[in-house]
């Protein structure tokens, strides 16, 4: 695996052995293969050249190329298309290509840093973060599942965002303002929904702002 710090330098970094012992699987394909070298993949066949231009069956393994940034996109397209396997990447976060991979995951494992292995045998130095696995479909979900429970990562599992109806915009304007109180309050406060405190909200608006002003006044 190239991570970023050896862009230009080499593409070619191996996973190491223990991933895969923690993984408990044999892949039909891996699909980015390096064209010499032996590597820790316990796969029936490999794909070395052209690969997005090839037909990939079965459960696959996918450890792309990373030499530029943009290309991980047409792997990452044709991996969730194929719907069967695991991709190793860097957890980059805040990357587009990262969270539109996180979207389409069922699961994914993020591990601490792996010290990746060099063409000649040599181990590489640790990367600046760590790695993550995307699984693709249910087989590819229990074997991260069972690396976890040998201690490779944690999980992370995506969830559809769900939208709040704001009918009145004061609604919505008032609210940003109690959460910044919320947040600046912190502990129990900050820690409310957005549902619960929209709610609130909601009911100050109608029973207060818009009930008439009482007619007592005080004493002057």
């Amino acid at each position: 695996m190239g991570h970023w710090e050896t862009i230009g330098q080499s593409d070619e970094w191996y996973t190491p052995k223990h991933v895969f012992d923690a993984l408990w699987e044999r892949f039909d394909l891996d699909v980015a293969a390096p064209d010499h070298g032996r590597t820790f993949v316990p796969a029936s066949s490999f794909i070395t050249e052209n690969s997005l231009n090839k037909e990939w069956h079965g459960f696959i393994l996918m450890n792309l190329p990373f030499g530029t940034r943009n290309a991980l996109n047409p792997w990452l397209s044709k991996f969730f298309a194929h719907g069967n396997g695991i991709a190793l990447v860097p957890d980059r976060t805040s990357a587009d290509w990262f969270r539109q991979a996180w979207s389409r995951s069922g699961l994914a494992l993020f591990t601490p840093k792996l010290r990746f292995h060099k063409p000649d045998g040599t181990v590489g130095k640790y990367p600046s973060t760590g790695t993550t696995l995307f699984a693709a479909g249910e087989r590819a979900e229990k074997a991260l599942r069972r690396a976890a429970s040998l201690g490779l990562g944690i999980f992370g599992r995506p969830e559809p965002v769900q939208s709040i109806e704001v009918p009145d915009p004061r609604l919505f304007l008032a609210h940003g303002r109690l959460r910044e109180h919320l947040d600046k309050a912190g502990g129990r406060f900050a820690e409310m929904s957005t549902a619960d405190s929209m709610e609130i909200m909601r009911i100050i608006l109608e029973k207060y702002v818009d009930a008439p002003l009482s007619s007592k006044r005080k004493a002057t």
